[in-house]
């Protein structure tokens, strides 16, 4: 019983497999920060353009 105990604690393969898991929460989390911080970028800049054009006088077609 101590032997399969010790072997079990030796086994890193379980190990390997966490470290991969928590190596690919941190890709997500920073790629889903990084596309939010590009929404909001994004949404500023489209309001921008949306009040430089609304600037712009267009002419009446008679």
């Amino acid at each position: 019983m101590l032997r399969k105990l010790v072997s079990l604690l030796a086994d890193e393969r379980g190990s390997t497999f966490i470290e991969s898991g928590l190596w690919i929460a941190v890709v997500v989390l920073v790629m889903a920060t990084a596309g939010y911080n590009l929404a909001n970028t994004m949404k500023g800049k489209f309001a921008e353009i949306q009040t430089n054009v609304s600037a712009i006088p267009v002419p009446k077609i008679q």
